[in-house]
């Protein structure tokens, strides 16, 4: 009997001392933007949409030599991607034109002058080697009525080894496209 005991007290130790690793959580940063103008004007930036797969805290990432995909139970961002996303181009839309009130427009957002609508088709992160963003954007006026719309794919090189490197190359493939939407704001 003592044996059973001492076994289930080895096991039970052996148990307690399992840890499961850290989850580290991500955010895309703005910073290092140069303003593009002074022009005044009110921008929504609205929820961007996202495929399923992607609307999660989970990173996915592709390996580029087969269909494999991996959503990362430990490296996650801080919110949902849609969020983040919404948050990027907030903030780079703020620096890109520093005189322009632009703000997260997810409920009332018909007294600003456009409105900026993102959805996401893919959102390819390949680890060591480079990130493909490929989107559906549009600028409208206060009256739902579309001003520009464009599809682009947006690519964004892996410039070193490891997953803040990946989430660097995600960021910047965000930076490119709120910088097409701020330049195509200019033109309006």
């Amino acid at each position: 009997m003592k044996k059973i005991i001492l076994l289930c007290m080895v096991i039970l130790l052996n148990a307690c001392s399992f840890r499961s690793p850290q989850s580290q959580f991500y955010v895309m940063n703005s910073s290092d933007i140069n303003s593009l103008s002074d022009k005044t004007m009110n921008v929504a930036i609205n929820q961007v949409k996202v495929p399923e797969m992607l609307d999660k805290t989970q990173m996915v990432v592709y390996d580029k030599e087969s269909a494999e995909v991996q959503i990362l139970e430990f490296h996650r961002w801080a919110e949902v991607l849609p969020d983040i996303v919404q948050t990027t181009v907030v903030n780079d839309l703020i620096a890109y034109l520093p005189n322009a009130y632009v703000k997260r427009a997810n409920y009332d957002n018909k007294s600003l002058q456009y409105n900026i609508n993102v959805e996401i088709n893919d959102l390819k992160a390949y680890t060591d080697d480079k990130v493909v963003l490929s989107a559906w954007w549009n600028i409208c006026d206060n009256n739902g009525k579309v001003l520009k719309r464009v599809q682009q794919t947006y690519t964004a090189p892996v410039k070193k080894s490891g997953m803040q490197a990946l989430v660097e190359a995600q960021a910047d493939a965000v930076h490119q496209m709120s910088r097409d939407i701020a330049e195509n704001l200019l033109k309006l």
